[in-house]
């Protein structure tokens, strides 16, 4: 990305701009916590393909400025952690010509029947991650927005 890793991490880090990069966000609520920091928690609200409105909970599980951010889908007691056993997102950012490099990884482990489908599940993320760079790439093509970037 053509940004400096501080700057990247300003935004990967922020759950409120998932909606700018994360595929499907259509709305952040319920942020608790400080942006960029360990134990952050919110709720995206996804857009199914159904046309239904999907709401998922997370928390950052690591964070270390500005090489790393991790967060995992609190899936205790909802619909999904029938299929799921855990599902953890990871940023890691390196200085890079001229930029930040980024290194998009997923991890799911499937719970039950789900795991038959595991082939399905490993292109679908794939997919979703290419999005999230493709979405970065666009927001670092423009200027910084007044006030981006500056320490909180």
């Amino acid at each position: 990305m053509p940004a400096d890793p501080d700057r990247v991490y300003d935004v990967i880090s922020d759950p409120r701009r998932l909606t700018d990069w994360w595929p499907r966000v259509t709305r952040v609520e319920n942020v608790d916590g400080k942006a960029g920091a360990s134990r952050t928690q919110w709720t995206n609200v996804l857009a199914a393909d159904s046309g239904r409105k999907l709401r998922m909970d997370y928390r950052c599980v690591g964070a270390t400025r500005p090489e790393r951010y991790i967060w995992e889908h609190e899936l205790s007691g909802t619909p999904f952690e029938e299929h799921l056993q855990n599902q953890t997102t990871e940023v890691r950012l390196s200085p890079g010509d001229g930029g930040t490099e980024i290194s998009l990884t997923a991890s799911h482990t499937l719970r039950g029947s789900a795991r038959l489908a595991g082939f399905m599940m490993k292109k679908t993320q794939k997919q979703m991650l290419d999005q999230a760079l493709a979405a970065l790439g666009k927001v670092f093509e423009e200027p910084p927005a007044a006030g981006e970037g500056d320490e909180q």
